[in-house]
């Protein structure tokens, strides 16, 4: 059995939002190709099934080894709703697990809202009502109790909208961290090792509970808003990128990670680095945090903190 695993990830893609966004998926396939990565996954917010959105997926499925999604809230918004991105895309479960080698890897769907006190699923800009105030229902809290039970390996959770860390964390939150803190009680030591989360175009790390929680910044671009896009001295630069757009800052390069799943406990996180076509947040005064990179950490598997 592989004892190192080693593996791509990406977030928010945004592909309808760029003019081409393929030559971004190009720089990520080639590298995981390269670095003969075990497998990529990417955290949601993806593309949209149409011909554009067929172009990048053709780039993604260049690569040879296992392909993961995670549903986000902008991928149901299409005619058809999760259905039709999840048939475009050929994923065949909006939730589910995989193992490889030591390790067992969970991809959930938060792309749920509450109407009258149910869960509703996101389903073709429904989730507006709500303002992406995303859940994971209760049913899918009560799968995941059951495969973490079901495993003896460490396990890694996958979602789109942040867990822990970040602006817009999940709704009941503090139901599905019960459902960890049980699995980890129960097995003795922190089995639920490490959370994934994109949706937020930041990158962040928190490490609580004996758990790391990892914010994946966009691949493309940073979301302000509406409130800051008349502040912008370099509007031109940024319509060279993205054509007509008053409410995000491109990033010049792909931003995306490996993850190295080391032998000794190490998980080590490589993450790329860029800079702002346009304007910085900073410049223009917008509060929340942001940086044009995914930041290099290194955290321990036995619930040790970032180096």
């Amino acid at each position: 059995m592989k004892k190192e695993i080693l593996f791509g990830i990406c977030a928010d893609v945004h592909h309808s939002k760029e003019r081409d966004a393929t030559w971004r998926m190009r720089a990520f396939v080639e590298e995981a190709t390269e670095r003969n990565a075990d497998f990529i996954i990417q955290l949601g917010d993806f593309i949209e099934p149409d011909e554009s959105g067929a172009k990048l997926l053709q780039e993604w499925n260049r690569f040879s080894g296992p392909k993961y999604h995670v549903l986000g809230n902008h991928d149901t918004e299409g005619k058809g709703g999760k259905k039709a991105i999840m048939e475009f895309q050929g994923q065949k479960e909006n939730y589910y697990s995989f193992d490889m080698g030591n390790y067992h890897f969970i991809v959930l769907d938060n792309n749920y809202m509450k109407n009258n006190g149910e869960f509703e699923e996101y389903h073709e800009g429904n989730q507006q009502r709500d303002c992406f105030n995303c859940y994971i229902p209760d049913a899918q809290l009560e799968w995941l109790a059951g495969d973490i039970d079901s495993t003896d390996k460490r396990c890694f959770i996958f979602t789109h909208a942040a867990l822990a860390v970040g602006d817009w964390v999940v709704y009941n939150l503090h139901a599905f961290m019960d459902v960890l803190y049980f699995a980890n009680q129960k097995a003795g030591y922190n089995k639920v090792t490490m959370c994934f989360s994109g949706h937020d175009h930041a990158d962040a790390y928190l490490f609580k509970g004996g758990i790391h929680y990892q914010l994946i910044n966009s691949m493309s671009h940073k979301y302000i808003g509406t409130n800051y896009s008349h502040l912008s001295s370099k509007c031109k630069e940024v319509e060279a990128y993205y054509g007509k757009t008053d409410y995000l800052i491109p990033y010049k390069d792909p931003l995306y990670a490996f993850v190295r799943l080391k032998e000794n406990g190490l998980i080590q996180i490589i993450g790329k680095q860029s800079e702002y076509v346009g304007n910085s947040p900073l410049e223009l005064h917008w509060e929340h945090y942001a940086s044009p990179q995914i930041s290099y950490r290194e955290v321990w598997m036995n619930g040790i903190g970032e180096l």
